[in-house]
């Protein structure tokens, strides 16, 4: 069956489940359908047609231009002319999300989805990926870092308030307490780039600081102990807790540590 061009009923058009785009712009598909109302549907949206047990003609999926038809529902058409593209479930959902990716202008997190999808769904590596779609291997990675975001900031992302630039900034802070107060200040102070990346720097700086006065005030601890106990100490700490492992070399400095340790709890 080859590609072929035809009306159809708009009841009987349905929406890829592959279609990465998630949000549409009220004033743009009212815009497209006046457009529509006067001169018709230049570019017919491209489907393909589900078939039943007996090779009857379920309904068409859309594979590409489902703004296209949304408008024209919009616009009040009973029929749609589109292009009937005969296509296996795996041909068509791989198309759908790669013609769109390159087609339409979706926001940076519906990008990072529609790249999920394809490693997800189709076992695709990254370089594939970025080859599919004609970007670079490092242009889907930093799509896909979106994705680890919190939903908060996400949506921040794809409504336009936080940029990519902002994002790859938020990113290079591994606090989340940190990641979600710099997303507000962005907001808030309306910040650039440049500014995001500056106040990401200095929250780094911070971290930094504090995990090495962390780690001076543990190694004085552990002189302390060695001090007390008379050998080696090693202090393993984390945020949630730790282990003290006091070392000996033979049984008598052992009786000797068991000595001082029954002796500290008695007192």
């Amino acid at each position: 069956m080859e590609e072929t061009i035809c009306e159809v009923e708009m009841e009987a058009i349905r929406v890829s489940p592959f279609q990465p785009r998630r949000t549409f712009s009220e004033e743009e598909l009212e815009e497209l359908a006046a457009s529509i109302r006067t001169v018709g549907l230049i570019h017919p949206p491209v489907v393909r047609p589900v078939m039943n047990a007996s090779g009857g003609v379920l309904y068409y999926e859309l594979i590409a231009g489902e703004r296209r038809w949304r408008a024209a529902r919009i616009a009040g058409l009973d029929k749609l002319k589109v292009i009937v593209r005969p296509s296996s479930d795996e041909h068509a959902a791989q198309t759908s999300l790669i013609e769109n990716i390159q087609r339409i202008n979706l926001d940076p997190i519906e990008m990072g989805l529609a790249f999920k999808k394809l490693i997800d769904v189709f076992r695709m590596s990254q370089e594939e990926v970025a080859e599919k779609v004609g970007k670079k291997r490092s242009t889907v990675a930093n799509y896909l870092r979106l994705l680890t975001l919190p939903e908060n900031i996400k949506q921040h992302v794809s409504s336009g308030e936080i940029s990519m630039g902002h994002a790859k900034a938020i990113l290079s802070i591994g606090n989340p307490q940190e990641r979600f107060n710099l997303s507000e200040r962005i907001i808030e102070e309306k910040m650039n780039v440049r500014d995001a990346e500056r106040a990401s720097r200095k929250l780094q700086h911070k971290q930094e600081q504090s995990e090495e006065a962390e780690d001076f005030s543990i190694e004085e601890l552990e002189a302390n102990l060695q001090n007390a106990f008379g050998v080696k100490v090693t202090i393993d700490h984390t945020k949630k807790g730790g282990k003290i492992i006091l070392h000996y070399d033979g049984m008598d400095t052992l009786d000797r540590l068991l000595v001082a340790l029954l002796l500290s709890e008695d007192s």
